[in-house]
């Protein structure tokens, strides 16, 4: 950056840039293409001063980038492929762009996820009270719940339920701690809670509440018995939810046997699928698939698997209707369609992050590692962008920030630099 500004104001800008970033993860499209723009135009200022900051972390992102392009040489759909490179391009842009920041300390993301954090409550209590008035027209609950919570801007529950669970964690585990905000933190993260219990997504309201219980647990064990007491109330919460559409959903995961999905030889369009049983079966095409053409090495293409999948269903007569939907799991995906080194590149890429939360003793990049370890096991998250953007900055923001010593992390408050009236030092 420019000589001209002072530290402050770097991380002040640098601070916004990551908060934008987030911001835009659930807006329209248009919205996330302009705050990409932002991260751009402060690395074009540090491209101007001539300074590179190199992290082990951004070369992992860029190789899965460049495996995608090599894809191009035996996709089974170029054109698809090509529009897919397109979709994927943040795994390449946002790692240039943090390679010409100026390193800067934890405090940097830790105000820049507030500031999302704060936008996605707003956000949050917005989608109920448009939910409350729905209700009253409708008559019922379930506007509520899931899918019809956020069928706005093009929102996905699953999606939007990721973005919830990291902001809990976040008010949970890092902006709790700090004096004088446990207020403030209880109010956000509580709002975050409750929102991601209406989106009803099991396996991340799940990896979420174990997360966090057993990081309460491990750094606070004189308080243990208390974070027993909340766990009791919250398992006594659920059991009150079982009586609503949130519980009648969950209740409905258990009505097919699984075991069907992998061994039936033949369904009809009445078949009863559940998101577990049509996970296990695209498990099974997934399997059979890439054995049959033995694709294992290569994959099909970036983008270019959905024929093979809709080939795999015909072939047991699974309703069309399903037909466009991919694999439901990140891992599966990635192996479709760049083979297993593509899968070990998405495998390598969340051990980055796990890795250094755990060098650095950091419970919320730790926490945020498995919370995607977990949500991929179900989801595509980053062949979609808004899981991609959401994904990517959060990674970046957490391996790149510097520790300002050898010891492990220390929750400092945002606030300390303007008390002591002194700049940060950052660690050249």
């Amino acid at each position: 950056m420019s000589r001209s500004l002072s530290h402050s104001t770097q991380n002040e800008i640098m601070s916004w840039a990551i908060g934008l970033v987030l911001i835009s993860v659930p807006m329209p499209y248009t919205f996330s293409s302009i705050a990409l723009a932002v991260l751009g135009a402060v690395a074009l200022m540090g491209m101007g001063h001539r300074q590179i900051h190199w992290r082990p972390s951004y070369l992992w992102p860029m190789l899965l980038f460049g495996l995608i392009v090599l894809s191009l040489f035996w996709t089974q759909d170029l054109g698809k492929s090509l529009r897919g490179i397109g979709r994927q391009l943040p795994l390449l842009v946002m790692p240039l762009s943090f390679l010409f920041w100026p390193k800067f300390d934890q405090k940097v993301w830790h105000k820049g996820v507030f500031i999302g954090g704060l936008a996605g409550a707003l956000l949050a209590l917005f989608a109920v009270a448009r939910a409350a008035l729905r209700s009253v027209g409708q008559g019922d609950y379930s506007p509520f719940f899931y899918h019809e919570l956020v069928d706005f801007w093009e929102l996905n529950a699953i999606y939007v339920s990721a973005v919830s669970a990291t902001y809990v964690l976040f008010f949970w585990l890092v902006y709790a701690p700090e004096k004088g905000r446990s207020r403030r933190a209880l109010i956000l993260g509580g709002i975050h809670l409750g929102f991601l219990i209406l989106l009803s997504s099991k396996n991340i309201i799940l990896t979420t509440l174990l997360i966090g219980f057993v990081a309460k647990a491990y750094t606070h064990r004189k308080r243990l018995k208390r974070l027993i007491l909340i766990a009791v109330v919250g398992v006594a919460a659920v059991v009150a939810l079982s009586q609503t559409p949130w519980g009648a959903r969950w209740a409905q995961q258990q009505s097919t046997p699984i075991a069907d999905a992998w061994t039936c030889e033949g369904f009809t369009d009445i078949y009863p699928w559940t998101g577990t049983t049509l996970r296990v079966f695209f498990t099974r095409v997934f399997v059979e698939q890439l054995s049959e053409d033995q694709a294992w090495l290569t994959g099909y293409g970036i983008n270019a698997g959905q024929a093979k999948i809709a080939q795999g269903q015909n072939r047991y007569f699974v309703y069309c209707g399903y037909n466009t939907y991919n694999l439901h799991n990140q891992y599966w995906q990635t192996i479709f369609e760049l083979g297993l080194i593509g899968g070990v590149l998405l495998v390598v890429l969340l051990l980055q992050l796990a890795r250094a939360g755990v060098k650095r003793r950091d419970w919320f990049q730790l926490g945020f590692a498995l919370l995607m370890v977990a949500l991929m096991v179900t989801e595509t998250y980053l062949w979609r962008q808004r899981g991609l953007i959401h994904f990517m900055i959060l990674y970046l923001a957490l391996t790149a920030a510097v520790n300002l010593n050898s010891e492990p992390l220390q929750i400092q408050s945002l606030s300390s630099r303007a008390k002591t009236n002194k700049p940060p030092q950052i660690t050249p």
